[in-house]
């Protein structure tokens, strides 16, 4: 009888330290994270370069979306151009990736470029996440000293 008692007891102690268990897989700073977040960033650039601010939205992430409207967006690249200018071409600087595969997964995305404008260079950072097995936009910052003239 003891030992049917012990039996139990070993198996549910057994299943719940299993069911507390995370089984996750990080991978930082991978190639192909790196070129998945640029054909978003690129389609981002994309649009933005021919002014199509309106079909930004499935671009960007539902955080992103609940701080920022898209009329605060559509002005601030509106400025952004108007201060520095068309973008005449850009250049990954750098970048860096983060992805978390398994029972807690996530995804971080940060990609740092270069920016050539018709009046100034412009430092422009663009963080993404996945979101639905998706990544989208999460934020956009572009760094120019045009934006304080």
């Amino acid at each position: 009888m003891k030992n049917r008692i012990y039996a139990s007891l070993y198996l549910f102690s057994l299943l719940f330290i299993a069911t507390g268990c995370n089984f996750n897989s990080a991978y930082l700073n991978r190639e192909e994270d790196k070129k998945d977040a640029e054909k978003v960033a690129d389609q981002f650039y994309t649009l933005v370069e021919k002014n199509d601010l309106k079909n930004l939205g499935p671009l960007l992430s539902n955080q992103f979306k609940a701080v920022t409207s898209a009329q605060k967006l559509n002005d601030y690249l509106t400025g952004t151009a108007n201060k520095l200018g068309d973008i005449k071409s850009k250049k990954l600087d750098h970048w860096e990736t983060k992805v978390i595969r398994g029972s807690n997964p996530a995804a971080k995305y940060v990609l740092y470029y270069v920016v050539e404008r018709a009046k100034f260079q412009a430092k422009e950072t663009v963080t993404l996440t996945a979101e639905n097995d998706q990544i989208k936009i999460l934020g956009y910052n572009v760094n120019s000293e045009g934006l304080l003239k």
